[in-house]
């Protein structure tokens, strides 16, 4: 694999808004929809011009691990708090499998004592987008960790785990967590860093450095200036995109034509003792059919005229309908099938007020975001009313929690976020 150029930013700039409009971005016609000039309307495009409040809430497949079997091997988590908060744990996706500590031998996300896990708090120079100083580090056993997740965890095998690393961190600003391996024999005394899986070319601003705040096409209700990197250089280059891992992934585990990057998944323990989610979520290969997700009180009002769902496999997502369960209010339409984010335009189009919930549903099949155990327990409050994520499903569909989230979605804006 090579460092990212610019070059090949272009192309994939391209190829990803060629895509976006071939699954259904804009209007049904493949235009793109204009805000009005209002105004009001004029208020509503400087949000709806990108960032956050026009980041997707869904859009992962899978998730992959990157096994840090090297010393020159480097992982950075880059984030962006929505508020100024102070922590003393940041977490992260994490894994050893195979280690001593976790049926030693029988997988590869780890070996022996499950190496020296070394986790940096960062600075982000906000001109280049890469890691400057260093806030705090930890340097711990990861089959030591392991065990320690696994005892707050009520016993549950973890799927995240964390550093301890005291700081104040400002709203809007990015940070980074950067990952490594310091063992002295890492090769084979080793952990696995896992992110869930994006396809690349509808990552958006998750495939490069992308230094704008209000740039567009941001998924799972992230900043666009969110990503995962890695390096192979001690962190002296850094690699976007679907080169962001120790191997190249791809969606359906296998489906080389739609090349999958890894994206952040996070959250952070506050000095008060609480947990907050930055991104808990991860996925599975499995489909949701038939499905229905609530997005409960909102905290901006909205107007929805679009409407959307996620699908990765060789099925449709089928008609979609919003209501407004505080009203009544509902419309449905049908976007044109097939692979990828699948969006259609409201005949009618559907508002919500603040504190106002709705549901999304759809007759067809949509990929569907995990709440396992673990993180249920971790972050208690997503996937309720008043939490952070407000997202869930009323009637869990068979083999899934009611905190899982199937990847349906209204636009064109957030009702959660308005930067």
């Amino acid at each position: 694999m090579t460092a990212f150029r610019s070059s090949t930013l272009s192309a994939a700039l391209a190829t990803a808004a060629t895509l976006f409009t071939a699954c259904g971005g804009g209007n049904e016609d493949g235009n793109t929809q204009v805000v009005g000039t209002s105004p009001a309307s004029a208020a509503v495009a400087a949000v709806a011009a990108g960032g956050r409040a026009a980041s997707i809430p869904i859009g992962i497949e899978n998730v992959n691990d990157s096994p840090l079997k090297a010393a020159n091997y480097r992982t950075l988590l880059r984030f962006v708090p929505t508020s100024t908060i102070t922590i003393d744990r940041f977490y992260f996706g994490f894994k050893l499998r195979g280690a001593n500590c976790w049926d030693a031998n029988k997988a590869g996300y780890g070996a022996g004592d499950g190496g020296l896990l070394r986790g940096s708090l960062v600075q982000i120079n906000p001109t280049t987008g890469l890691p400057a100083n260093v806030i705090a580090t930890e340097t711990v056993n990861g089959c030591t960790r392991h065990n320690e997740a696994k005892a707050e965890f009520n016993d549950a095998v973890p799927v995240l785990a964390w550093v301890n690393t005291p700081a104040t961190l400002q709203g809007g600003t990015m940070y980074g967590l950067i990952v490594s391996n310091a063992h002295a024999s890492p090769a084979t005394n080793f952990f696995s860093f896992n992110a869930p899986l994006a396809d690349t070319a509808l990552a958006g601003p998750h495939a490069r450095n992308e230094l704008s705040a209000t740039a567009t096409g941001a998924l799972l209700s992230l900043d666009p200036r969110e990503h995962v990197a890695w390096s192979e250089d001690n962190g002296s280059t850094w690699r976007y995109g679907s080169a962001n891992g120790q191997y190249r992934s791809y969606m359906n585990d296998n489906d080389t034509a739609h090349p999958a990057t890894r994206l952040p998944q996070y959250g952070f323990r506050l000095s008060n003792g609480a947990t907050l989610a930055g991104q808990p979520y991860y996925a599975y290969l499995t489909d949701c059919v038939g499905c229905t997700v609530a997005y409960a009180n909102a905290r901006y009002a909205r107007t929805f005229t679009e409407l959307g769902g996620f699908i990765a496999s060789g099925t449709n997502v089928g008609t979609l309908t919003i209501k407004n369960t505080s009203t009544g209010a509902q419309s449905s339409c049908t976007p044109s099938q097939g692979y990828g984010f699948r969006k259609c335009t409201l005949p009618t189009a559907v508002s919500v007020a603040v504190g106002q919930s709705y549901t999304v549903s759809s007759t067809g099949s949509v990929e569907i975001m995990k709440m396992d155990y673990s993180q249920r327990l971790l972050f208690p409050q997503v996937g309720t009313a008043s939490g952070e994520f407000r997202a869930y499903q009323p009637t869990p569909a068979s083999g899934t929690n009611a905190r899982d989230v199937p990847s349906l979605w209204a636009g064109p804006l957030s009702p959660y976020f308005n930067n």
